[in-house]
């Protein structure tokens, strides 16, 4: 996570047209918003295509705009999500990828054993599946809540939402999803 104010000094640098510092949001944020988008769209292909598609729309918006009024990375993100329903819009399809290369999504560490890596593979797999029927916007909360370890405020500010009606979104997020395991076994 990136600090405010190095977040606002490199926002000026990029405002002066300087490529070096876009490219060190770049850096700091695309592996972040990939993530986000590969969680929702079907096709590798896709979740880069959209997420290069988020960095372009940004930079047009931090060349244009004299001011920004909120986090950049919330922007980024609603810029993002609006992106994957645009996409979905267009296709009248929605889904979640639901393959075998799972072990992209999970935090597996090289040492553990082949048995517990498995194990924490399936699991993913049946979570994954859950997603799937719980509202998008559930997906939404539980992916940067929980994958993106995001705050309550940053969720907040990326959905405009105050933090209570966040906290009520994550909590219901949690329990349809929840349920919606439950009914898979």
């Amino acid at each position: 996570m990136i600090a405010l104010e190095q977040e606002k000094e490199i926002l000026k640098k990029v405002k002066n047209g300087d490529n070096e510092a876009f490219g060190e949001l770049y850096d700091i944020y695309a592996p972040k918003i990939y993530r986000f988008v590969r969680l929702k769209v079907n096709s590798q292909e896709t979740a880069q295509d959209l997420t290069s598609e988020a960095f372009l729309k940004i930079l047009q918006f931090l060349q244009e705009q004299k001011k920004i009024r909120e986090r950049f990375q919330a922007l980024l993100y609603k810029i993002a999500r609006n992106l994957v329903i645009d996409f979905y819009r267009e296709r009248s399809v929605r889904e979640i990828l639901i393959e075998d290369d799972l072990e992209e999504f999970s935090n597996i560490e090289d040492n553990e054993t082949g048995d517990k890596i498995v194990l924490q593979q399936e699991e993913m797999a049946e979570v994954k599946k859950a997603l799937v029927q719980i509202h998008p916007n559930y997906q939404d909360v539980i992916a940067w809540y929980y994958i993106d370890e995001f705050s309550i405020s940053e969720i907040a500010d990326i959905l405009d939402k105050k933090e209570g009606t966040v906290r009520v979104l994550v909590h219901r997020a949690v329990r349809s999803l929840r349920e919606a395991m439950e009914e898979q076994t």
